[in-house]
Order: structure tokens, then sequence, then C-alpha cells
């Protein structure tokens, strides 16, 4: 069970009456086998994680990294915690009780454990903030829905991305990482499709480049996809981090 302070626990009462939504009872989520948490110490820059396979493995992670994979933050414009969470790295490997457990299983099985050795504890907030809607342009979409078989690989670099099969919502979502402000999708346009977009790679700026002769990705988007980026205020799902450990219980 989670080993929260005094000071945690009247968090969590506090939330259960002002907000109504508290974090998930961490007894209710599957758990791992066994896990090994020690702090990483090399001053490594490098970082990776494994969540497939028969254990979870995370090596050289900062614990909001590890937050935002276990309850799938994808953005940390997202997320308000403390900015230790984003210095402090950690070493993580955990068995898993079952090597066919799914995806959101395991991401399951890391929430508990952030909850029972870090005392995470944590509610959402809806906030409305500066960022963008992508709509429909005036004379209508220049990408079609295509079929939903084989891979749904991603290349997403500076200047030019490309995925396959996605929905126009998970496009929205990589715009908002390129544009480190929030992106909703407000085109009404069910399925999948091809999206291949090539731009002046200048985070949030409205123009490229003197240099580069390429358009700055709002015009791009609307020249190549037929779609638009409007500025508006845009509902966001904000995780709070109401409390954390620094350091984990032993092992």
């Amino acid at each position: 069970m989670p080993r929260f302070t005094p000071d945690a626990r009247l968090v969590c009462i506090a939330l259960m009456v002002t907000t109504g939504v508290l974090s998930q009872d961490a007894a209710s989520l599957p758990r791992f086998e066994l896990a090994s948490i020690k702090l990483n110490t090399s001053n490594d820059t490098g970082s990776r994680n494994d969540l497939g396979g028969a254990s979870v493995v995370f090596r050289n992670y900062v614990l909001g990294g590890i937050l935002q994979t276990a309850f799938n933050v994808g953005d940390r414009l997202a997320l308000e915690a403390p900015d230790w969470l984003y210095s402090e790295r950690f070493d993580i490997t955990a068995k898993v009780p079952d090597e066919k457990a799914s995806l959101a299983q395991r991401r399951q099985m890391l929430q508990a454990l952030l909850m029972d050795r870090f005392g995470l504890v944590f509610h959402h907030e809806t906030k409305m903030r500066a960022g963008f809607g992508l709509v429909v342009a005036k004379n209508g979409p220049k990408i079609q829905p295509v079929p939903d078989v084989g891979s749904h690989n991603n290349d997403n670099r500076a200047g030019k991305m490309q995925r396959q099969r996605t929905t126009i919502s998970d496009f929205a979502s990589a715009l908002a990482y390129i544009l480190r402000q929030p992106v909703v999708d407000e085109t009404h346009m069910e399925g999948r499709y091809n999206v291949v977009l090539t731009y002046a790679p200048e985070r949030g700026a409205d123009a490229p480049p003197a240099d580069d002769d390429r358009p700055s990705i709002f015009t791009a988007i609307e020249e190549q996809l037929g779609l638009k980026l409007e500025p508006r205020k845009v509902p966001v799902d904000i995780f709070v981090v109401d409390h954390c450990q620094k350091m984990p219980t032993e092992n």
C-alpha cells in the first residue's frame, strides 16, 4: 500500500472534498512482481525505456518522464509538477507478472509503482490555455481517408513530418509538441490519413528564416493539407501533482 505522510493524507482528503477528482486507488491497480528503483548519478544525458517483454525498464530517466509515460501525459505543458521531477534521474527494472500484459496494463503497473514507492498524489483539472484550434480550411481538406491496414509509422523531424494512417487528433497532438502550445482537433474528420508536411523548422514562428524558402508551419498546413490553425483559448486537461517524494521507499 502507498506510504503517505500525514500532509499527503490531508492533500488526499482535501481533493476528495474540493474537486471530487482523485487519483485512482492504488489498491485496485495491477502490480509488478518485483521492482527495483535506483537513483542514477552518472550525469549522462542519454536515456532509454522498454515497456515490452518480461520487464519494464527505464534507464537514466527523469521521474517526470516516467510519470508522463505511466499516465500517458503526452505533453509536459499538460503537467503541473515540481521542477525537480525533471532533474532527478532513476533506473527502474520491474518484472511483469505476465509477458502478455497489454501496454495499458503495464502503464497501470507503473502508476501503482509511483503511488506505492513515491507516495504520488495527483488530480486532474481542466484549464483554458492559449493554443490553437485545428480546422478545415476554406477550400476543404487536401488529404483523403486511407484504409487502416498496415503499420502506423511516424517520422517527425525538424522541418518535415510524415505520419502513416494517423488520426487527425493524433496529428493535432504532434503539432502541439512542435508548437509547444495545445492544439485541439476541430476538423470533425473521421478515419485515418497519410500526412506529409514540409515546413521551415522554427518553433512557434509565423515566418520562416530568411535563408529558408520553405513556408512556415502555419502556411504549410493550409497549403499542403487544406487545414488551418486558428489561435484561441482551448480547454486542456491538466495532470496536477499534489505530492511526490523525492526518493522512493526501499526496494
